[in-house]
């Protein structure tokens, strides 16, 4: 029996995929359109400013009647707060259920393997598994709850300690309770 925990555990270990899978991007369902052309003003702000360099001057060896009329350097304005609309995106397409499925799992692997070797921790160090059920069988539901509030997993990590909880007759409220 042991030996088929241990496989269990390096097989979730094995498809955990704690890394930047939450971070991934993929595409969006709506994107800025990039076809939009910002206006001149906006909000009462123009787009191009003068720029501040002291050496935008106009050249002294300047002469309007050969090189035209001299404009000064412009640059983008900070305050110019424009934004091009969002529109849909006509390159998106949905994730399928089977897609996301694997992507949830992957995320909860981590911390499914967690609560199992937590669990396995505690018995096998043979920790008072048996005193903290008893504890909570005499504390009931709020016992259960100030239990999960005090251990740092989430449902996915806490769902195999809940598991060890029934094996050692602690009553479900209290499991129930250490699990919300």
């Amino acid at each position: 029996m042991r030996s088929l925990d241990t496989i269990t555990v390096l097989l979730l270990a094995a498809g955990a995929d704690a890394g930047d899978s939450c971070c991934k991007k993929r595409l969006q369902r709506l994107i800025p359109d990039a076809a939009a052309v910002p206006p001149d003003v906006h909000e009462g702000q123009p787009r191009l400013v003068v720029d501040p360099d002291p050496a935008n001057v106009r050249p002294e060896s300047w002469d309007d009647e050969d090189d035209g009329p001299w404009e000064p350097e412009m640059v983008p304005n900070p305050a110019f707060a424009w934004r091009p609309p969002i529109v849909p995106n006509p390159e998106y397409t949905p994730p399928t259920l089977a897609t996301e499925l694997e992507e949830e799992a992957r995320k909860a692997a981590p911390w499914v393997v967690l609560g199992v070797g937590l669990s396995a921790l505690l018995e096998a160090a043979q920790l008072p598994v048996e005193a903290l059920a008893g504890l909570l069988r005499c504390a009931g539901p709020l016992g259960g709850a100030l239990l999960g509030l005090a251990t740092p997993l989430c449902s996915c990590g806490s769902l195999p300690v809940a598991a060890a909880f029934v094996r050692d007759g602690v009553p479900l409220g209290a499991v129930v309770a250490f699990l919300t």
